[in-house]
């Protein structure tokens, strides 16, 4: 009886980049919607070009960017600081656990070179990278790879979506205030197809709309709050 073989270890490879480079493709019309809605909602909420730009450059984060656009106040309070903070750390936190998922991969790796480029990671650069491991794979340069062309897809469309955003001088004529209204309404709509149950909804609807009244710029932290905690509090019901 022989022993199975041994995996291959970690590596890095120049095809292995293209090969990530090339997976991006499917994900590049949506991205560039995404990334010319962000642009063009900075724009609304009064951000300079260097700002709105320099979000992406630094947060890199379609989701928090967009919901942080959202609650942006005319003028900054402590307040707004934090929800503004609490929104994007709520959000990203996810890529703690995709950070935790892909450790057995990278350990043992230069930390120079897969720390950093964790930084680029996003939901389609996991996507391409947790595929290629679970098939076997072992060059990480398939993730590496995946970084480049949507991190520069995304820095260009934002900029592109601003300055598209500038040329309108009254953006409400072309409906481009409802630009973040229409995006969350095309993630929600899926989602509550997929869903189970209707009343986590709801009940996350309610408290945002009465937190908006209450305590504005805090409205997406309760209602998510609420609407998980009444998640798990009716699945445990059940």
């Amino acid at each position: 009886m022989t022993n199975p073989p041994t995996p291959t270890r970690a590596h890095i490879t120049f095809a292995g980049m293209r090969s990530g480079a090339a997976e991006t493709l499917p994900f590049t019309v949506g991205l560039i919607v995404f990334g010319v809605a962000i642009g063009a909602a900075a724009n609304q909420k009064g951000l300079t070009f260097l700002q709105a730009v320099g979000q992406s450059v630094f947060v890199y984060a379609g989701a928090s960017q967009m919901l942080t656009l959202q609650i942006w106040p005319q003028e900054w309070t402590v307040s707004a600081l934090l929800a503004a903070v609490g929104v994007t750390a709520a959000i990203n936190s996810r890529f703690l656990l995709m950070g935790a998922t892909l450790r057995p991969w990278i350990a043992g790796m230069d930390a120079r070179i897969v720390y950093p480029s964790l930084y680029f990671m996003t939901d389609a650069s996991f996507a391409i990278g947790a595929r290629h491991y679970a098939g076997g794979g072992r060059d990480y340069g398939m993730a590496i790879g995946s970084h480049v062309p949507l991190y520069l897809s995304w820095v260009g469309t934002t900029a592109l979506g601003y300055v598209a955003g500038a040329l309108i001088a009254r953006p409400e004529r072309y409906g481009l205030d409802l630009v973040l209204p229409l995006v969350f309404t095309t993630v929600l709509v899926p989602m509550m197809r997929r869903a189970s149950r209707v009343a986590p909804f709801v009940i996350a609807a309610l408290v945002a709309i009465v937190t908006s009244w209450l305590a504005p710029g805090w409205f997406i932290v309760t209602g998510a709050l609420a609407g998980a905690l009444s998640a798990a509090l009716i699945d445990e019901a059940a």
